[in-house]
């Protein structure tokens, strides 16, 4: 992956409260920092308690085989917030690696902690046009927010949607590429959610800081398409 910056995220000053002025890509890397973060805390402060539960739970029941059924629901409970624990850390984190480009990688975190059964079990996903995606040479800001952008809206759809069929789709010409995530679920009124909705704003942020362009469109009951694409 090609990159117009060699630095990372999260290799910058934290703004003062003075609030100075900051690049796209500051915002960018600052936003990665703070998730990075958040996933450290999870991984270091949350989960030991969660483990140690869980352990001390699994020992009542092996000592007091009499509380063994009342049990079993506040271990299920905790297995639960593992699982949760997990997922956020995963989606918090960005991946190791990005060679491939976001389209890769955003199928590689979806697959394994978003598009599982027990979370979609009816939702078909297609990936198309994936190689050539990962053969294009991204720069980093557009890396990152094409992922997280792809990332955000396929969960919506797992979450929102009531989608049976899911594309997400890579397109590419001379004037330019592509990016289209549509489902064929229960649509949104755009009017109403677009105000309201922290990930809408999210994601059309990331784009602009990124240079790129971003539309969403669909009508109740019509699906939903989220386009993101280089600016003209």
């Amino acid at each position: 992956m090609t990159s117009a910056d060699d630095s990372t995220p999260g290799s910058f000053s934290a703004p003062s409260d003075s609030k100075p002025e900051r690049s796209d890509s500051q915002w960018m890397r600052m936003l990665e920092a703070e998730r990075q973060s958040i996933a450290g805390d999870l991984h270091d402060e949350l989960l030991p308690y969660l483990f140690a539960a869980a352990g001390s739970l699994a020992s009542l029941q092996r000592q007091h085989p009499e509380l063994k059924t009342k049990l079993e629901q506040p271990a299920k409970w905790i297995d639960q917030a593992r699982e949760i624990a997990r997922q956020i850390m995963s989606g918090a984190a960005l991946p190791n690696d990005l060679s491939n480009g976001p389209l890769v990688a955003a199928k590689a975190f979806l697959d394994s902690v978003v598009l599982i059964a027990d979370e979609s079990p009816s939702l078909s996903v297609q990936w198309k046009h994936l190689d050539a995606s990962a053969q294009f040479a991204w720069n980093e800001s557009q890396t990152i927010a094409v992922y997280r952008i792809v990332c955000e809206a396929v969960r919506n759809v797992v979450r929102h949607a009531k989608a049976s069929e899911l594309i997400v789709a890579w397109d590419a010409s001379e004037s330019g590429w592509t990016v289209a995530i549509q489902d064929n679920g229960k649509g949104l009124d755009l009017q109403s959610v677009s105000k309201s909705s922290h990930g809408i704003t999210l994601m059309r942020e990331r784009a602009r800081a990124a240079g790129l362009q971003f539309q969403i469109t669909g009508t109740e009951g019509s699906g939903t398409r989220v386009i993101v694409s280089q600016s003209p």
